[in-house]
């Protein structure tokens, strides 16, 4: 009796069993939810009209993804593309109105521009006249010198007072005074005759000096290379024995780094290129008392430290005798600018010459073939010639004793100043324009 198992507890054990499979597959069933087949109406909803670029029936085996999330996507991006369109085409005529107006009408040639290029917003007073003028590179402070004085001043043009004075070296003052800031604003070189004086504008100390002896012909033009680790200068030719006319100093040690003999070349004006590879020489060939003289461009590879081409600018000049009338320019250039926008050259020269003369021309410094030119009347002397940075317009003073600003590629005049500049700096950032002109010096905002 007691080895028998009872006959209520294995009915009761099966019972349990069946009892928590049926348990398990409600679960099952409950999280797996039945798929039923979709009417065609119902399809239609879901899914949209066949050919709309959603499918036409729907798969029950769940490997496509459910179009009505795809077309609510859409449709979202749809409104997003109508909404941009609608505030462009809203802000299209301010915009066109705005930035488009002057670049149209240059274009169009339809003339001068509607607005003027620069407008005046300064006066400095100037007892001795203005010859040299550098901006300092955020455009704050304006130096200024005059042959006529020992001293180079340092002005806060905005507030019109004088921050520092900086007295010269040299012996003669009545010589042109070429001036420069580096391009990180702490060193200013000043060249006169046979000397080169740099100094720190912010103490007033001096940094840096440079000595020529007064019988190889001084100093004619100076500029720091873009980065400001050389200082270039030219040298003007005092004799006939070949010596070294083009410099390259060291702004750290003021030691030479290398020199340049450019005879039978006669340099007397200096342009550098933005990115530092290019230097221009404006000067020419004195070939003898008969022939007189030619202008030329010499154009130095920095890099490669020589001398790489020779651009004939203006005919031959000849000096005055019997029969012989004065051909050409008969002076070295006066002015020389680099434009960094299209590499091109643009000379300016003092012309005695009989009759009109073309005393500006514009060239491609990569083939040597001549872009633009401008006459002017008798006697005419381009005192300075300057590209604002990127090449937007063109500077020059000199033509009938008034101040021209063109475009870039020297097509359009856009504005006539009518004073008469010895003198002209434009900010590192094109800004501003400093013209120095008698006892005064003015200062213009250019329209950027």
């Amino acid at each position: 009796m007691s080895d028998e198992k009872p006959v209520y507890a294995t009915v009761d054990s099966a019972k349990h069993r069946r009892d928590s499979v049926m348990t398990a597959d409600c679960q099952r069933a409950h999280r797996t939810p039945i798929r039923r087949p979709l009417s065609l109406s119902a399809s239609r909803r879901r899914l949209g009209p066949i050919g709309h670029g959603y499918l036409g029936s729907e798969s029950l085996t769940g490997g496509v993804p459910a179009p009505g999330r795809t077309r609510s996507w859409v449709h979202r991006a749809h409104r997003f593309l109508r909404i941009l369109t609608f505030l462009f085409l809203l802000c299209l005529p301010v915009f066109a109105q705005a930035s488009l107006g002057s670049w149209v009408k240059g274009v169009l040639h339809l003339g001068k521009y509607s607005e003027t290029v620069a407008t005046e917003v300064a006066t400095l007073p100037e007892d001795h006249g203005t010859w040299g003028l550098a901006f300092s590179p955020h455009g704050r402070y304006l130096a200024a010198s005059s042959p006529q004085t020992a001293f180079v001043q340092l002005w806060d043009w905005r507030k019109d007072r004088v921050v520092r004075r900086f007295r010269r070296s040299g012996s003669d003052i009545m010589v042109t005074t070429p001036l420069a800031f580096s391009p990180h604003g702490r060193l200013l070189a000043s060249c006169q005759d046979v000397s080169i004086d740099v100094w720190n504008p912010h103490t007033g100390a001096i940094v840096g000096q440079i000595q020529d002896p007064p019988s190889q012909g001084g100093c004619q033009a100076l500029a720091f290379s873009p980065r400001g680790h050389s200082l270039i200068w030219i040298r003007g030719e005092g004799g006939l024995a070949p010596k070294d006319a083009f410099f390259v100093y060291s702004t750290r040690t003021w030691a030479i780094r290398w020199a340049l003999a450019t005879r039978p070349f006669e340099p007397n004006a200096l342009a550098v290129s933005a990115h530092g590879h290019w230097a221009a020489l404006g000067g020419g060939t004195n070939n003898s008392s008969e022939v007189g003289f030619q202008q030329q461009i010499a154009l130095v590879n920095l890099r490669r430290h020589a001398l790489v081409r020779l651009i004939g600018t203006f005919p031959m000049s000849q000096w005055w005798g019997p029969g012989k009338p004065r051909l050409g320019p008969s002076y070295p250039p006066m002015a020389l600018a680099w434009n960094s926008r299209n590499q091109s050259v643009a000379m300016g020269v003092w012309s005695a010459g009989m009759g009109a003369a073309n005393v500006i021309r514009v060239y491609n410094a990569r083939t040597g073939a001549q872009v633009a030119g401008e006459s002017g009347p008798v006697g005419t002397k381009i005192s300075a010639l300057r590209y604002t940075p990127h090449g937007r317009y063109l500077i020059e003073a000199g033509i009938d004793n008034t101040v021209e600003i063109w475009d870039g590629d020297h097509h359009h005049l856009l504005q006539k100043i009518p004073h008469q500049a010895w003198s002209l700096a434009v900010s590192p950032h094109g800004h501003y324009l400093a013209l120095g002109e008698g006892r005064q010096i003015q200062i213009w905002r250019l329209q950027s």
